[in-house]
């Protein structure tokens, strides 16, 4: 049970949120969920430092916290609650408050780690009352999907969490505030987060190897495939393929012939690509997208070096841009 949880249970709900070590404790869990990655959780972790001193004192934001109903004792229920009612006391007319000391963005961040408590059903329905309120002011509602679009759709943050992300996107296509001009850019992000989801088919492609041979995802025969998005000299890559190189975990599938890794370059710097092929173990299928169908037709939505897919036999997405933490996770349960 996390320390969210633990809160929930209380009747108390200031019992918590007055503390910037409450937050922090949250987000350090929540990051070590995705990533598992010792470097990502120190630089994440002092950032996070950082703005709890910024945050100092909180009291502002949990004036505007709802009242818990004595009645509502489940923390799944105190949960759905409080994200339905979180910006109950919030007028999104009054611009000059809510940007003052990024207190909008410090609220919304805090509402996001409520969002991952709760299914998606709830979240849809929470998202959509935030949106619609947020209408009252044009200025508010463009700055919420901008700060969705940080935190739920960048690679770099760790709280990117795309099927939380869908119904801020869904709802900028359907409102009427927006102008047609205004929906291109909402219209790129959900095509993007909706392609390849966790249970989907993974788009397939045809991948062409070193010595010409081609192949295409879907004939890859293997119970689990990893599908891996590189770019030669790539630190960050390498050290992901080294980490790859030595998990014990990933050895014993490769060997038992369960896993099969395919990574693939997608860019056209022919000769760049075959130099950096001794980094990875002869066993794994090291590719490159020589019809550049993968970024010009959209099949995968890369948003930076490495990404990594976990799939099952019938190439249906398990793990979407994850990490190998998760990965391990995902076979260790």
């Amino acid at each position: 049970m996390n320390v969210f949880s633990t809160f929930l249970q209380k009747n108390d709900f200031s019992f918590a949120i007055e503390s910037d070590m409450f937050y922090l404790c949250i987000k350090i869990y929540n990051l070590m969920k995705k990533f598992y990655n010792i470097t990502a959780i120190c630089t994440v972790i002092a950032a996070i430092t950082t703005n709890c001193r910024a945050q100092q004192p909180d009291s502002a934001i949990l004036r505007m916290m709802p009242d818990m109903p004595r009645e509502i004792t489940e923390p799944a229920g105190r949960a759905g609650y409080l994200a339905l009612h979180y910006w109950d006391r919030y007028n999104f007319r009054d611009t000059a408050f809510l940007m003052k000391d990024d207190f909008l963005e410090r609220s919304f961040v805090d509402y996001l780690e409520i969002l991952s408590l709760i299914p998606a059903d709830a979240t849809e329905k929470s998202v959509n009352t935030l949106m619609k309120k947020a209408e009252d002011d044009r200025q508010t509602f463009l700055f919420i999907l901008k700060i969705g679009e940080k935190y739920h759709y960048e690679a770099t943050s760790p709280m990117c969490d795309e099927e939380k992300f869908i119904p801020f996107m869904r709802y900028a296509m359907q409102t009427s505030l927006l102008e047609d001009i205004e929906k291109i850019r909402p219209r790129f992000l959900l095509e993007s987060v909706l392609t390849n989801r966790k249970g989907d088919m993974a788009n397939d492609f045809v991948y062409t190897l070193t010595n010409g041979e081609t192949g295409n995802l879907h004939s890859i025969e293997a119970d689990y495939t990893l599908l891996y998005f590189s770019d030669p000299g790539c630190d960050i890559c390498l050290a992901l393929t080294k980490r790859l190189i030595v998990s014990p975990l990933i050895n014993d599938l490769i060997s038992q012939g369960k896993l099969k890794i395919l990574t693939v370059y997608t860019g056209d710097e022919v000769d760049l690509w075959k130099q950096h092929k001794p980094e990875v173990l002869n066993s794994w299928l090291y590719s490159r997208d020589a019809e550049q169908k993968i970024n010009m037709e959209g099949l995968y939505n890369i948003k930076r070096f490495p990404t990594i897919y976990l799939l099952d036999k019938e190439k249906k997405v398990l793990l979407k841009d994850t990490a190998l933490g998760e990965i391990e996770n995902h076979f260790g349960k």
